[in-house]
């Protein structure tokens, strides 16, 4: 293999994962729906994602040498509310990631196995307008949070569990449920990132319809794009910029009036609006329960 091949390829393994981390593990956005004055919802959940194929720049490739990248995260998140119109949400997750290589490359390359709390997110959720509009109710809400790392856990391997960074995230809600009980809520706004990795702006869309009362589908998507930064192979982590879209299905539902349960699958795409870019080729799934009181 030439030099520059061989080097490339060093990179690849090195930096292909890393941005994949910097979300949320569930990542499908939120929603304008809110708790109500001393209502606490409480979900845990399993989340894996995983990949063999990745995208240096905007080219999909397999990363032979890696195997199949999988990461497993145990997630609680929690919401209460406060007041009708204000949320306080959080989530934090423990989270391991390996590969599926022969051990002596694993040893060779130096990407084993990791397992460690990975990140804290923390913030409001406020509704300061509503109004009827047409065959439903239209909403906006506003969702300042922070994301900090819950432990010094390894953020610069192919098998590191997150970017071991803080953000702080000024998003916004638009949300519009009709009478019959389909709503569509759109979230975006802008992250600031404290460290190498560039500030990105989020889109979230969420729609979903609620079926005789006990099951609710919502189809989303979810796009991030990165505001500059390195390709794979042209600078160092965590530098480089991830782009991606991805598209995914989610349910709920409802065994009782305060029991439920939960699970989604997501996949990403080549993108139309941000094209996939520097980020792992990733299909994943999430189960849970959901408690509310």
């Amino acid at each position: 293999m030439r030099p520059l091949q061989a080097q490339l390829r060093r990179w690849i393994i090195l930096f292909s994962v890393l941005g994949l981390w910097s979300s949320d593990a569930l990542a499908q956005g939120d929603t304008g729906f809110l708790r109500g004055q001393g209502k606490v919802d409480i979900a845990l959940s399993f989340n894996r994602d995983t990949y063999r194929d990745f995208w240096v720049s905007r080219q999909r490739r397999e990363m032979s040498a890696v195997g199949r990248v999988t990461r497993d995260s145990y997630t609680i998140f929690t919401a209460v509310g406060i007041l009708d119109d204000l949320d306080f949400q959080a989530s934090a997750s423990y989270t391991g990631s390996t590969t599926s290589a022969h051990p002596l490359e694993k040893s060779a390359a130096g990407y084993s196995r990791e397992d460690d709390f990975q990140d804290l997110t923390a913030g409001f959720k406020f509704r300061p307008l509503s109004f009827e509009a047409g065959p439903g109710e239209a909403s906006v809400l506003f969702a300042p949070a922070v994301k900090l790392p819950l432990a010094s856990y390894e953020d610069d391997g192919v098998t590191a569990i997150g970017d071991g960074q803080s953000d702080y995230r000024a998003r916004i809600i638009a949300h519009y449920g009709f009478n019959n009980g389909i709503f569509v809520s759109v979230e975006s706004g802008y992250d600031i990132r404290d460290g190498r990795p560039k500030d990105e702006i989020p889109l979230n869309i969420t729609a979903g319809v609620t079926v005789a009362e006990l099951v609710t589908i919502m189809p989303f998507y979810q796009n991030v794009n990165s505001l500059g930064g390195y390709n794979i192979g042209e600078g160092s982590f965590p530098g480089i910029e991830e782009d991606y879209e991805r598209l995914g299905l989610a349910t709920f539902i409802r065994i009782t009036e305060n029991f439920g349960l939960s699970a989604s699958w997501r996949t990403t795409v080549r993108g139309v609006l941000v094209r996939s870019k520097n980020t792992g080729d990733v299909e994943g799934f999430s189960v849970g329960l959901v408690l509310r009181f």
